[in-house]
């Protein structure tokens, strides 16, 4: 990856969902962000650290669980009739 912060447009193009899915995963606080406006309560310039975004991807990463085993019935000791 890069050693940079990425921009809210830069993480949507590597995750391939637009910048409103970006920012309501900030907003949410799944994904980290830093904001970088001069003005303090003005409107907000997210930036993404590489960190934090590894991080989010390994969380969202999908594990497959081991395969279950079925339990076998017991059998009950059958008299058989002849």
């Amino acid at each position: 990856m890069t050693d940079r912060a990425l921009s809210v447009r830069e993480v949507s193009e590597l995750l391939g969902i637009r910048t409103h899915g970006v920012l309501s995963l900030i907003h949410s606080g799944e994904l980290r962000a830093v904001d970088v406006s001069l003005k303090q309560g003005g409107r907000p310039r997210w930036r993404i650290l590489p960190d934090d975004l590894d991080g989010f991807l390994l969380r969202r990463t999908h594990q497959v669980p081991a395969p279950r085993r079925r339990k076998r019935r017991r059998t009950a000791n059958v008299k058989q009739y002849f």
